[in-house]
């Protein structure tokens, strides 16, 4: 018998023209299921168990507490089914309410059966057999429902830990008592006046007098503009600064709501959720909520170097569904480096180390999502390392930095390779067997005008060549768009300066030209007017 989700229990329980607890509906859930253990102290200390199941969160409650040996068999009683938004909540339910006390998010991570398909049927037929991936705990567990004692009201169950390599028979969880999430425990909380409060509107007892509301949450921002690098000519050693990869992929700034709804957006804009439809999953990728977070897409080869030509296999207009052979030949990481907003907190003006901390913890989805790691200080040994590894190059840092929608020279790159974002004013004929053209002819601005810097012939297999063609043909204009003279070995055509070309180099001439560019593909999210030649500040004038 299957036990589907539902909420009405929890519905009744509270009066939400009280109550900022959110009201929740059943929810699709996505490929993988996610669980969350809340440590609650309210009239007595206990632990709430909760599998995502059938759209809703399947909870117990635990006095003791789960356990890492076998031996233990932990009561669980069977609660009424919560909403998907409740797995993030941390602060205090005031006293006088429904119950009343301090929560923290003990655990949280992801859940697969062990045994059976569908969660909600084998806890409707009264046991469950699941394996845990979280930050605490691991491994196989059993929930299975008991037969109660004569009088006795409630669903009582077992939790047990099955055996397998995480048994632990010494581990003490009353040693493990800070959240998984902040860091914090429930006994700060109860001291913390700004923390979160949720408010039922349930009276816990006769009598008991109804407490003010908690403070309010900050607004969650909008972000326009990302916070954009300066380019400098040398890496630097500095202990005010921390030193991070420089990711070659698309930036992109995510959003979700508490309610899980989802924005990918570039600097300009673009929906990338479009484009890129597997990255809705970002929406369950996070440990609060809401959460505003600035990343980079990625493709990730087998040593973890992202690359941008490689992302290229994942980038179609025209592709239907995430299902695509190229979607599961080049899978998608988000790989991230700022947190703007968590924990019901604006973070743009919290220091850049103390952000990274927040967001390392925020992260749920350690697969999809890639917390970008830093060194403090050594800024010389790890672009040599970069270097090493044929990387793009590395973005320093100030430790301290506010977040601003602009560029900034609190934030630098170096780069270990020269990449040039090229504005495409025309092609060249073909030349021997090959079809579609011959190169395609590159512009930068300077002043509003669309100045020639060189023609890029490599880095086009078959299926970009016959795209890239027929992309241009659209766009084919009688005049040249560019400022100064074009010479090329075959005859020019010329098209409207709307298509923005990645282009790797390895140096300038002194005539402004690149020497040996290959191209590495299309960028949708930078406008052609903002193509302009980089020039390296010198690092003395940053550091």
């Amino acid at each position: 018998m299957r036990e589907p989700g539902s909420l009405k229990r929890y519905h009744a329980k509270r009066d939400f023209k009280a109550t900022p607890e959110p009201r929740g509906k059943p929810v699709k859930g996505g490929k993988r299921l996610r669980f969350v253990i809340q440590k609650h102290r309210a009239s007595r200390l206990h632990y709430d168990f909760r599998l995502e199941a059938d759209g809703v969160l399947k909870s117990w409650a635990v006095p003791k507490g789960p356990s890492r040996d076998p031996a233990d068999r932990r009561l669980a009683m069977h609660v009424e089914d919560h909403p998907f938004d409740y797995r993030t909540f941390e602060g205090i339910i005031p006293k006088g309410q429904y119950g009343a006390g301090e929560v923290i998010v003990w655990d949280e991570g992801w859940y697969r059966l062990a045994e059976g398909e569908d969660p909600a049927t084998e806890i409707g037929r009264g046991k469950i057999k699941f394996i845990l991936s979280g930050k605490k705990l691991n491994g196989e567990f059993t929930l299975v429902r008991i037969k109660g004692r004569s009088g006795d009201s409630g669903d009582p169950w077992l939790l047990i830990k099955d055996h397998d390599e995480f048994v632990d028979p010494k581990y003490d969880i009353a040693k493990d008592n800070k959240s998984a999430k902040t860091g914090r425990t429930v006994e700060s909380y109860a001291e913390d006046p700004r923390a979160p409060h949720w408010d039922s509107g349930r009276k816990a007892a006769r009598g008991a007098t109804k407490e003010k509301k908690s403070a309010k949450r900050d607004p969650v921002p909008v972000i326009h503009t990302p916070m954009l690098a300066t380019l400098v000519d040398e890496p630097f050693d500095d202990d005010e600064w921390l030193f991070e990869i420089k990711w070659d992929g698309y930036r992109a700034i995510c959003t979700v709501s508490e309610n899980g709804k989802i924005s990918l957006v570039s600097r300009n804009g673009l929906d990338f959720l479009g484009q890129f439809p597997e990255l809705e999953e970002l929406r369950g990728a996070w440990s609060t909520l809401p959460v505003v977070v600035d990343g980079e897409i990625v493709s990730l080869d087998e040593r973890g170097r992202s690359s941008f030509q490689r992302l290229q296999g994942s980038f179609n207009r025209n592709r239907p569904s995430a299902r695509s052979s190229d979607a599961k030949k080049y899978p998608l990481t988000y790989a991230v480096f700022d947190v703007l907003y968590a924990d019901g907190r604006d973070l743009r003006k919290t220091p850049l180390e103390d952000r990274k901390a927040i967001l390392e913890r925020a992260i749920g989805d350690t697969e999809l999502v890639l917390y970008s790691k830093h060194v403090v200080g050594d800024g010389r040994a790890f672009f040599e390392q970069a270097q090493r590894q044929q990387l793009e190059g590395i973005i320093g840092k100030r430790r301290d930095s506010t977040y601003h929608e602009r560029r900034t020279r609190d934030w630098v790159k170096i780069k270990a390779q020269l990449m040039q974002e090229c504005v495409i004013g025309g092609f060249t004929e073909p030349r021997g067997s090959r079809k579609g053209f011959g190169a395609l002819l590159l512009g930068l601005y300077d002043k509003g005008k669309l100045y020639y810097v060189g023609h890029v012939g490599t880095g086009f297999d078959t299926k970009t060549l016959a795209a890239m063609t027929a992309q241009l043909k659209i766009t084919e204009r009688k005049i040249s768009p560019f400022a100064n003279d074009v010479a090329s070995n075959t005859k020019a055509h010329w098209v409207e300066p709307k298509l923005v070309a990645q282009i790797r180099f390895t140096e300038w001439t002194r005539d402004g030209v690149m020497r040996q560019p290959a191209f590495l593909g299309l960028r949708t999210d930078k406008k052609p007017k903002e193509c302009v030649r980089e020039v390296a500040v010198d690092t003395d004038d940053i550091a």
